[in-house]
Formats: structure tokens, sequence, C-alpha cells
């Protein structure tokens, strides 16, 4: 993994710069980030934006950088820096944490229930922490998945925006295994839902009972 630290224009190293620690904050700051659980196989850019111009801070012997109460080191946050050391105060600084890393992206316009395909995408290299939902790897295969609505060309692919084709259908009669520590029993049943080879499944059995399953092909639902 590659980590950059960008600081932006009026920085702040600029703006502590007045009570000569800039320097070390910013290298503080770095180093801190760099150790936090930051997603793997992409590359890291840090940037560090601009604390509140109006700051007037006391002269600080020894500082230290922390992750305040309910922030997350993925897109935009913020860092926060406190005196331990010569002074008593705490300052935050706005960041962006942006992870690139390899990514499925729509080659051509991708039509909603379409097979897709290897000649339907490309690989490409996307901010991770852009996305609303997961995203699909380059290394990850599309085998037998369908897209769910229209995906426009170089949009990224989402897990929410394909499916596995589907084994069972919504009213489908099944069969209902039960798979449980050394024993194993069959019924018969019928699909609430559609679903694809290893997706959740509801249904229902003859008794009108619903059970929650997995969707396996040639109509099984395995129920633990």
């Amino acid at each position: 993994m590659t980590v950059r630290l960008r600081l932006a224009a009026a920085s702040l190293a600029l703006m502590l710069a007045a009570v000569a620690q800039a320097t070390g904050l910013a290298q503080d700051a770095r180093v801190f980030l760099e150790q936090q659980s930051l997603p793997a196989g992409g590359d890291v850019e840090i940037v560090v934006g601009e604390p509140d111009p109006r700051l007037v801070l006391a002269p600080c012997a020894r500082f230290e950088p922390f992750v305040p109460k309910g922030a997350k080191l993925w897109g935009r946050s913020s860092l926060g820096v406190r005196c331990v050391e010569g002074a008593s105060w705490t300052v935050y600084v706005p960041v962006e944490v942006r992870v690139y890393a390899p990514v499925q992206v729509a080659a051509r316009p991708i039509a909603r229930g379409h097979l897709v395909t290897a000649d339907d995408v490309r690989i490409d290299r996307v901010d991770l922490t852009r996305s609303t939902s997961p995203l699909i790897g380059a290394d990850e295969t599309l085998a037998d998945m369908v897209a769910v609505r229209t995906i426009a060309p170089g949009e990224a692919l989402r897990r929410d925006l394909v499916k596995p084709i589907p084994v069972i259908a919504a009213g489908d009669p099944v069969r209902i295994v039960y798979d449980g520590p050394g024993f194993a029993a069959s019924i018969d049943g019928k699909a609430l839902a559609a679903a694809g080879d290893g997706q959740p499944i509801k249904v229902a059995t003859t008794t009108g009972r619903v059970l929650n399953g997995v969707a396996r092909p040639g109509q099984l639902v395995v129920v633990k």
C-alpha cells in the first residue's frame, strides 16, 4: 500500500507555524493516520485540511493526534490534536482519506436484466470512499450475474447493481432440506420470492410455516 500525505494551501503546518510546532504536528498526524486500520490493496491519499483560522494556541512542548469519538478514517472526517505538555488545548483538523484501488466499471451501457460478461466491463482505479456501497474488485468474478438496473458507461460496478441469475422463482415448488449436526431431513414447500444460487430466500411449508433458507440449484432450499 502506498500512502501519500497532502496539505491544503493554507495548511495546518502553516497555520501553526507561529507557535513553532507546525512541522511536528503535520508529521505526527501523518504517522498516526498511516497506523490506523485502512483497507489493504489500495493507494491511500491523506489530505490534511485547514483548521479554524481564528484559533490562537498557546505554545505546546508535546502534542498527540487522536480520532474523535464516532469519527471514521474514511472519506471526509476530522482528526483531533491535543496538547499534552506545556498547555491545555484541543483542536480538530479536517482530513480526507481517499483509497484508490482497481475495480470493475462498465465499458458500455449495460441494460437492466442483461447477463454481464467480461466484454461489458473494464478495470479502472477509483476512489473507494466515494461509493455508497462496496464495489466489485478487479479479481472478482461476475459469472451468472445480471444487472438490476441500467448501468452507465464508466460507472463503477457496486455489489447492489448486480445479482445472481435466479435458480428459484417466486411461487416455485421447492424441496426444503434441513441440514443440522448429525441429521438431515426434507419436506416440500413453496418459494415466496426469487433467489440466485447461494442467496437467502423465504419459503413456506405445506402447513404454512415460513422459513428462511439458502437457494440452491435443483429447486432446493437449505435450512440450517
